[in-house]
């Protein structure tokens, strides 16, 4: 048996779905809990007073028999408070750390707000309110007093164990997450010992290289184009909401910002999916991918590409391709990208600054090494990743010739 891991399954529920209004009825009644409870954390903030935890807040409530506080499950509402609270507590290190290294921060932390009088807050409901149903198709049974219908999920209940049920609003829908544990699995003996490397970019999304197959790009055109509408079309709706009413957000606004979000979320599922069925498939059993902290923050590639690199989150497809190796039992290393894209690493060149490097790309997209052999510019940089964690791949990779013949893929998403 392997380890536990927490997943979620996510479903988006529209206006026109069946327990829209339900669930909005429910997100309203823990916004008015939170702001009630928000109301007397400021007021002891201010006051200079100790802030109270969120089971004394549980305790008066409770003695009080609070309006707010009784209208939802009382896990529910419990779990409300310990929201709010741990809201505070971030916010208090956040400020104090702030205080100490003001650099350090893009601005000033602030003090945990009260929600809209009409809005909604996060709902959530634990594994002691929900459950399972048997049944033909499974579905997730909640408490009476939630007032909700039962959803229908793709969780195997008898290889999965519930542990929450988040409901989050959006500007135009709400998201229902499912968040339950499922046990990781160990890759069989016989599986291979293959090793592979990638590297991240913009048109090239995904260049994969290997010891057991011909290498593979993913192309990042699609996604690219995705941000690019989103981009425009912000822009345009944006003005003309500043125009006509002074406002930055609007509900189209939301619904355009939620169609971006689950169609780049798509690729990203897809693009780890590829990559997890590639080793499964030639039996290799560790990865490593190339990862820089803050590489979004400092970059200087020009206007243009600025805004398509830092609209999409890389971090986010790799935390999906870990999850997704961890599951089938692939080791997933992380390294950063320090001179793998200027090294000749056919050649074999150390990776480190040099006042002239052996190879040199040639135009774009391609680079040319001094052993006289020209490939992709992004395979040469997912070489150098890989060799960060395994410098004698390079031996293999040169000798075997896959590395001059990469097969292109083009993701439908």
């Amino acid at each position: 048996m392997g380890k536990q891991m927490t997943l979620t399954e996510r479903h988006i529920i529209k206006p026109t779905h069946p327990i829209f209004k339900r669930i909005k009825d429910f997100c309203h009644l823990s916004k008015n809990l939170y702001n009630y409870a928000n109301f007397i954390l400021r007021e002891h903030y201010f006051a200079g007073f100790k802030l109270p935890t969120a089971y004394d807040l549980i305790n008066r409530f409770v003695k009080e028999s609070q309006r707010d506080y009784k209208a939802l499950p009382a896990q529910s509402a419990q779990q409300v408070l310990m929201l709010l609270s741990q809201n505070w507590k971030s916010y208090l290190k956040a400020l104090k750390a702030y205080k100490l290294k003001p650099s350090s921060f893009l601005a000033r932390p602030k003090i945990p707000k009260f929600k809209p009088k009409d809005g909604v807050s996060i709902g959530v409901l634990t594994n002691q309110q929900t459950s399972f149903t048997k049944g033909r198709m499974t579905k997730i049974k909640f408490p009476k007093k939630a007032n909700l219908k039962r959803l229908i999920t793709k969780i195997n209940p008898q290889t999965s164990r519930l542990k929450q049920v988040r409901l989050i609003p959006k500007t135009t829908c709400f998201i229902v997450e499912v968040v339950y544990e499922q046990t990781t699995h160990k890759l069989p003996q016989t599986h291979g010992i293959g090793i592979m490397g990638i590297d991240l970019g913009l048109n090239n999304f995904v260049t994969a290289i290997d010891n057991q197959s011909s290498p593979f790009i993913i192309k990042g055109g699609g996604v690219k184009s995705v941000n690019q509408w989103f981009n425009k079309l912000k822009a345009h709706y944006q003005a003309k909401a500043k125009t006509s009413n002074k406002r930055f957000w609007t509900k189209r606004l939301g619904k355009l910002a939620l169609w971006r979000e689950c169609k780049v979320n798509d690729f990203m599922h897809k693009a780890s999916a590829y990559v997890v069925g590639h080793c499964l498939k030639k039996g290799i059993s560790t990865i490593v991918i190339g990862k820089n902290d803050g590489w979004k923050q400092e970059l200087k590639l020009g206007k243009r590409t600025n805004q398509n690199f830092t609209s999409i989150p890389y971090e986010s497809f790799i935390e999906k391709l870990a999850y997704k190796c961890a599951l089938v039992g692939i080791t997933l290393h992380t390294t950063e990208e320090c001179f793998t894209s200027k090294c000749d690493h056919l050649a074999n060149e150390p990776m480190q600054h040099h006042e002239q490097y052996l190879g040199k790309r040639v135009k774009r997209g391609l680079f040319k090494s001094s052993i006289g052999k020209s490939l992709n510019a992004d395979i040469n940089g997912a070489i150098g990743i890989l060799r960060k964690v395994f410098p004698d791949a390079v031996k293999t990779l040169r000798d075997s010739g896959v590395v001059f013949t990469p097969v292109k893929i083009s993701l439908a998403f």
